[in-house]
């Protein structure tokens, strides 16, 4: 595969059409457009357009940046931790 054929941010061949982790990810992709998993996995392959390749390559490659510089994930906080109920035991007389 010449450099030429490669969308930006592609790094390996593109899968064919049938290939389950390529269904797994465009699927995921298409319901939850926001998934870090499914943007970077769809740019590393090759599976969008070249247009779309472009803008999710740069939402990746600014996401990456941002981790490297120690900004942390632009994704929600982490919820808060939920308390664990006190267990009392009784003593039998």
């Amino acid at each position: 595969m010449a450099s030429s054929d490669l969308k930006p941010g592609q790094k390996y061949p593109t899968p064919t059409p049938g290939f389950g982790d390529r269904v797994f990810y465009e699927s995921l992709l298409k319901q939850r457009p926001d998934s870090e998993m499914a943007q970077e996995w769809c740019v590393n392959y090759g599976v969008l357009s070249y247009k779309k390749a472009e803008k999710l390559f740069q939402i990746v490659s600014d996401r990456k940046r941002r981790q490297r510089l120690g900004g942390g994930a632009a994704s929600s906080p982490a919820p808060p931790k939920k308390k664990k109920a006190k267990v009392i035991k009784k003593e039998e007389p």
